[in-house]
């Protein structure tokens, strides 16, 4: 309907726009009053743009309506990212390690946090990252999982070392140095199905969220960095000059507590 009282409404402008130009010509050269129908005119003109004012109040009121309807159309597609919320580290942790495990293509990781919590070391997250590694072990022995680091903490560079022991073909690291002046989002990609974000400062929410606009933006993201890292392993391929390089480093990184 919109669509039609739009077309009405130009030809309504037209119409008023040749007789107003007519009536001012007539005027202009001093014959209005010589022509009888001088007023009917007049009065027609003012009838065509009262029309004109209705309709466009009707053309008004669709366009409002199809705003409305708009706006309700976005907020149910927005309204649809499925987000889920941690209470803490633990929590996000375990969900992580269930969803690994159940991981079909791939999973992308992030293992470079400025500084590791406090509560890293508490009995609680140490079962939860026994039960984490070994959902690691076994995804990287059937799919690709790729891990990037900064090695800024002895712990990551035991963790490393677990993975080169383990040996799993699906298994490939990378890493930056640990100078390396990156915004450190932390952050795993499951099967570009699910992320997870994790604490990257004291003030972050724990969360994952499953919408395939963000999981797009966030894998490009780890791509782009995934290829300026330098490489430690890929597939069966270990750089030993690489590990030798990260091990000389660890003596300043020996965690204390």
């Amino acid at each position: 309907m919109n669509k039609y009282l739009k077309k009405v409404d130009i030809l309504i402008l037209i119409a008023i726009a040749i007789i107003a130009g007519g009536l001012s010509i007539l005027d202009f050269f001093n014959i209005s009053s010589q022509v009888s129908n001088y007023p009917l005119f007049t009065l027609f003109l003012l009838s065509m743009i009262s029309l004109h004012l209705i309709v466009s109040h009707f053309v008004q009121e669709d366009f409002q309506d199809d705003t409305e309807k708009s706006l309700k159309k976005l907020a149910s597609q927005v309204s649809k990212v499925d987000i889920t919320v941690y209470a803490n580290s633990k929590e996000i942790e375990s969900h992580l390690a269930v969803k690994i495990l159940e991981a079909k293509t791939s999973v992308y990781d992030l293992s470079w946090k400025t500084v590791i919590g406090s509560g890293f070391s508490a009995p609680t997250r140490l079962m939860a990252h026994s039960y984490l590694d070994q959902c690691i072990i076994e995804a990287s022995g059937r799919i690709a999982y790729r891990e990037i680091f900064i090695f800024n903490d002895d712990r990551r560079i035991q963790k490393l070392e677990r993975r080169l022991q383990e040996n799993k073909a699906g298994y490939s690291c990378r890493y930056f140095d640990d100078k390396s002046n990156i915004p450190r989002i932390q952050f795993v990609i499951i099967d570009e199905d699910e992320i997870f974000f994790f604490a990257s400062s004291s003030d972050s929410i724990l969360c994952s969220v499953r919408d395939p606009a963000i999981i797009r933006i966030f894998k490009s993201y780890y791509e782009y960095t995934w290829n300026q890292a330098i490489p430690i392993k890929e597939g069966a391929n270990i750089y030993e000059n690489q590990v030798k390089k990260i091990l000389s480093t660890r003596k300043k990184y020996i965690h204390t507590s």
